[in-house]
């Protein structure tokens, strides 16, 4: 025998192809990302091939979608505090792309009177949908090549996995489960403040029924399938899931490079779904809620760069939420600056100084702080 195999027929001396069937079970980081996207599609249910589909059968549900940490939500006249962000709430910030002393303001309502009727769903046409047609184009092609050549154990095994697929669908199937308020009584007014790790701030107007869903309440999931039915799916699609591995072991080795070459093929096209596709991109809030920023975000110096009053800090920033809230109570009441005489003393400025464009709080407080040290120097 040589160096290689010389042959495609798996003798001696050819190219074995018995374990290219792992290829089936590979690639769970590619589809992990978007796996909530992928179970709440409409199409979800299709019959088809995807990487790893024992990916979708999670024994232990989450009951909640994932938020951000390290995030700080106040209500500037409710008072709540809130140490996490929402799932959905964070598609519409994405605070994890804030710059450091970033400052957003954000108005948002919902999209007509009848919001019962617009839940949040996956749009219509998004890359959720584009390649789960592409998965559901290539499974039927290895489903013709099969039975082109009459190679009946493929048939079975394209059939087992497809259907293996399916019933992971059903048992990841979900639906979102937003917060509503049911109470008719009069409310404080919605306006919150979120301030990230990074000294980011960013003001959101809003009616208290809209912050109540998006950021005071939990993004559940409400599956389809529960109790019995839900294991007994489980079960049926882990069988199938083992029954179609021995059946791609014993196919023909044609079918066993066209199954392969379709699933690098689909590795392949999650992949980049993971790597390029944000879940801003699938979702349709847009359904639900209206959002826009009625300003542009402000990070960089605006004038002259040796101007302190222009370039990016966190007094700066927390000035300029000040002056957009028309409050400092939730400032002091939430630990926003330290609890010294000095920022007290600018904090009850930057209150008198709230409608005044020529007060400067960067230099005001660098005053404040150089006056305090020469007193107690002295």
């Amino acid at each position: 025998m040589g160096w290689f195999p010389t042959t495609l027929d798996p003798g001696e001396s050819g190219w074995h192809f018995d374990i290219i069937i792992l290829l089936a079970v590979l690639g769970s980081s590619a589809v992990e990302k978007h796996i909530r996207a992928i179970a709440a599609s409409p199409l979800s249910f299709l019959p088809r091939l995807i990487p790893a589909p024992e990916s979708l059968l999670d024994t232990d549900r989450p009951t909640r979608l994932p938020s951000v940490q390290d995030v700080t939500i106040i209500g500037v006249k409710s008072g709540v505090q809130i140490n996490e962000l929402n799932y959905f709430a964070n598609l519409i910030h994405q605070v994890e792309s804030l710059e450091e002393y970033e400052f957003q303001v954000w108005k948002i309502d919902f999209r007509g009177p009848e919001i019962t009727k617009r839940e949040i769903q996956i749009k219509d046409w998004s890359w959720v949908t584009a390649i789960t047609l592409a998965s559901v184009l290539i499974t039927i092609g290895l489903f013709i090549a099969a039975g082109v050549i009459h190679d009946g154990v493929a048939l079975v095994g394209l059939g087992s996995m497809s259907a293996a697929t399916t019933m992971a669908s059903c048992c990841a199937k979900w639906t979102p489960k937003l917060s509503q308020r049911n109470a008719n009584s009069k409310v404080p007014e919605g306006d919150i403040v979120i301030r990230t790790r990074g000294g980011a701030f960013v003001v959101v107007r809003a009616e208290e029924e809209v912050i109540r869903e998006l950021y005071g309440g939990v993004d559940g999931c409400h599956y389809a399938y529960e109790g019995t039915v839900y294991h007994a799916l489980l079960a049926s699609s882990m069988v199938l899931l083992m029954t179609s591995v021995i059946l791609f072991s014993n196919c023909d080795w044609k079918m066993q490079i066209a199954v392969g070459a379709a699933y690098i093929v689909l590795n392949i096209g999650y992949w980049l779904f993971a790597l390029l596709v944000e879940p801003s991109d699938i979702w349709d809030l847009g359904r639900r809620y209206k959002y826009d920023r009625p300003g542009p975000s402000l990070t960089q110096p605006e004038e002259k760069k040796d101007d302190r009053e222009n370039i990016p800090s966190y007094t700066r920033t927390l000035s300029l939420a000040i002056k957009e809230t028309g409050s400092v109570n939730w400032v002091m009441q939430y630990g926003m600056i330290p609890a010294t005489n000095v920022w007290k003393e600018w904090l009850n400025e930057a209150e008198q100084n709230l409608t005044n464009p020529e007060w400067k709080p960067v230099t005001r407080k660098d005053e404040l702080l150089q006056a305090a040290a020469k007193k107690a120097d002295s």
